[in-house]
């Protein structure tokens, strides 16, 4: 295994123990899924994961669906969860990209973006993820082309309809991430109850405690 491969997994071992809390049902969707380790972490619980994205980076052997970028190739709620982690501020639409995942999403979307707090760490993520991201796929993933600051996000999601059940900032260094967990209307915020309490003060919306199924 190379340098790079250790330090992606070592990276994927931490966001999976971010999300694992806040998958619900049997079906997840990773849109923007690059290599695939992260799905792939998230099928050894025994889910069926699909991976999308526009370029073919997969490293696994879960299915991938290549795509257009904008429209999903998928039926309306045909996933329980749908994962878009650091990948919207690539999509030349990333507001089309969000509303194809609540088409395709029958109760909840999982999303981490990179954020900014003022122009110099605009700059600095743009210039960050350029390096980092060329490097990683040689040269094959999209540049970075609309990074929003956190607040930006939660009036994105807001006025999509979507429920802000839990979100958290993360920090990796200078890298400043924020991690969203969004119901669907009809859908009521829910927790793995295996894995513990909600953090104190990082929620907004009544949260409470199930199983994987949600049931």
């Amino acid at each position: 295994m190379s340098w790079k491969q250790r330090l992606f997994r070592r990276s994927t071992r931490r966001r999976f123990a971010l999300l694992h809390p806040w998958i619900m049902g049997d079906s997840v969707l990773d849109v923007g899924a690059a290599e695939g380790w992260l799905g792939e972490a998230v099928a050894a619980e025994g889910l069926a994961v699909q991976l999308v994205d526009v370029v073919d980076l997969n490293q696994t052997q879960l299915p991938l669906q290549i795509y257009d970028g904008r429209d999903l190739p998928f039926p309306s709620e045909s996933f329980d969860t749908v994962m878009i982690l650091l990948t919207l501020h690539h999509c030349a639409d990333p507001d089309a990209v969000l509303a194809e995942a609540i088409r395709v999403a029958r109760r909840r979307i999982l999303i981490t973006e990179s954020v900014y707090q003022n122009e110099w760490g605009k700059r600095l993520l743009t210039f960050m993820d350029g390096g980092f991201n060329g490097l990683r796929s040689k040269g094959k993933m999209r540049p970075a082309l609309g990074f929003r600051k956190a607040a930006e996000w939660e009036k994105t999601f807001q006025d999509r309809g979507l429920k802000i059940c839990h979100q958290a900032e993360q920090r990796r260094g200078l890298h400043r991430q924020h991690f969203f967990v969004l119901d669907k209307e009809s859908s009521s915020c829910s927790i793995d109850g295996h894995l513990g309490e909600v953090p104190h003060g990082e929620v907004d919306g009544e949260c409470e405690k199930t199983n994987r199924k949600g049931e």
